[in-house]
């Protein structure tokens, strides 16, 4: 759903303060990178008096073990590589026995007070199972609906019914699941989950983090009217609907220019298009690209869009590229999904409706035509990203475990008047 480890801070060996107070919790995600979304829940898990470890998938750039701001990130010998579904399916045996047979030796030496599991898989939670059954508390980080996502990649049948089924039974096991929206909340419940053993973090991005080790430029260079699209290049995130509102205005707005970055499996198809459309001198695709140059890009465009099309999947989930534009303080255009529209009005997001190119094209004339539009819809962005972001779900999220491990909240803690209770 994101960028992927763009925002991740440089890798700085610190001393991990220890005590006798300390609890330990460990953060299992498989992906070789150690995302931002993780480094975010286990700093503040860090700065709230926990001893923390992630273990995740090996990275060669990566020594196997790493402290990083007070995190031990802890690489399993297992490597994410592209190709069939038996390849997949045999790396998700792999990480998942090497979790759980890691999880089970540490925790008999030194007691985990909690194991949070990140999904994607759902099933990762159960390699917890040693130290749940000796008194560990459980915690299933749902980022994406899973079944949801298989349908829209693979279309309904078999797997999307196994998959809900797996998805079922993980937040059974667990003593208390996050997911990222309300939506996607309510249809957990729906497929039989307990509505009070679920909280609702928000997707968001730590601006602090996103922007660590970059500096703007005095003055960004202007290239005309910029519009910028940014994440994982694949068919659900529509940067085909994108080319072609490029190529219904380009006559209309000769200052128009479009800036592509990401990586994934459409790329072919995305630079097949642009070339056939002749429009090498509207859009730019750069490919993946670095903090630093993503940063660039967004402190220099006049728009972000979000022009994921509609699907099973969509309308549950929300994508952090979002936030980031509402960061740089950009106005942002979004297909109009639920999960988002239901959460901001249309004088937060100018929207148009998903997969189409027309309605593309018009929101992006609406904006250049109108300064004052845009400059309304940058403010409220703003302070979007202000009540709703990671100040603010942070909260939240610590909230789960002090309230699973019976912790009083202290009062090093901002903003505890707004905690919620957990049931």
């Amino acid at each position: 759903m994101t960028h992927k480890a763009r925002f991740a801070r440089p890798e700085i060996r610190l001393r991990r303060p220890r005590g006798p107070a300390a609890r330990r919790v460990a953060i299992i995600r498989q992906n070789y990178v150690y995302e931002p979304m993780v480094q975010r829940e286990a700093e503040a898990l860090v700065s709230a008096g926990f001893d923390v470890e992630v273990m995740c998938m090996r990275d060669r750039g990566r020594p196997r073990r790493l402290v990083v701001n007070g995190v031990t990130v802890t690489s399993l010998p297992v490597s994410q590589r592209k190709g069939s579904k038996a390849r997949y399916a045999f790396t998700y045996g792999c990480f998942f026995a090497l979790a759980a047979g890691t999880l089970t030796i540490r925790h008999l030496r030194r007691p985990y007070a909690a194991v949070q599991a990140n999904s994607m898989p759902d099933f990762l939670v159960f390699a917890a199972l040693v130290p749940k059954l000796l008194g560990g508390r459980v915690i299933a980080y749902m980022h994406e609906p899973t079944p949801e996502l298989a349908e829209t990649i693979f279309g309904p049948g078999v797997l999307t019914r196994i998959l809900a089924g797996l998805e079922q039974w993980s937040l059974r096991f667990a003593d208390h699941a996050i997911t990222v929206t309300d939506q996607l909340k309510q249809r957990y419940v729906e497929r039989g989950a307990k509505a009070d053993r679920i909280t609702v973090v928000l997707n968001c991005v730590d601006p602090a983090a996103m922007r660590a080790d970059w500096a703007p430029a005095a003055v960004p260079a202007r290239d005309g009217f910029v519009v910028v699209c940014h994440g994982s290049v694949e068919d659900r995130y529509g940067q085909d609907t994108l080319i072609e509102a490029a190529a219904l205005l380009r006559d209309e707005l000769p200052d128009l220019r479009v800036v592509l970055t990401g990586r994934g499996s459409r790329i072919p198809e995305l630079v097949a298009a642009i070339a056939a459309k002749g429009l090498q001198d509207v859009v730019r695709f750069e490919g993946w690209v670095s903090t630093s140059r993503l940063n660039d890009i967004l402190h220099a465009a006049d728009v972000g869009i979000v022009a994921q099309k509609a699907s099973p999947y969509s309308h549950l989930v929300q994508t952090n590229k979002m936030v980031d534009y509402w960061i740089f303080g950009l106005p942002v255009i979004a297909s109009r999904l639920r999960a988002v529209s239901e959460l901001y009005h249309d004088d937060v997001l100018e929207y148009f409706e998903p997969g189409d190119a027309v309605a593309l094209a018009a929101a992006i004339r609406r904006l250049h035509d109108d300064p004052g539009r845009r400059a309304t819809l940058a403010e409220n962005g703003k302070l979007a990203q202000l009540r709703n972001g990671w100040s603010t779900q942070r909260t939240v999220y610590l909230e789960v475990f002090r309230s699973l491990l019976g912790e009083d909240a202290g009062q090093d803690e901002p903003g505890d008047s707004l905690r919620p209770s957990l049931q």
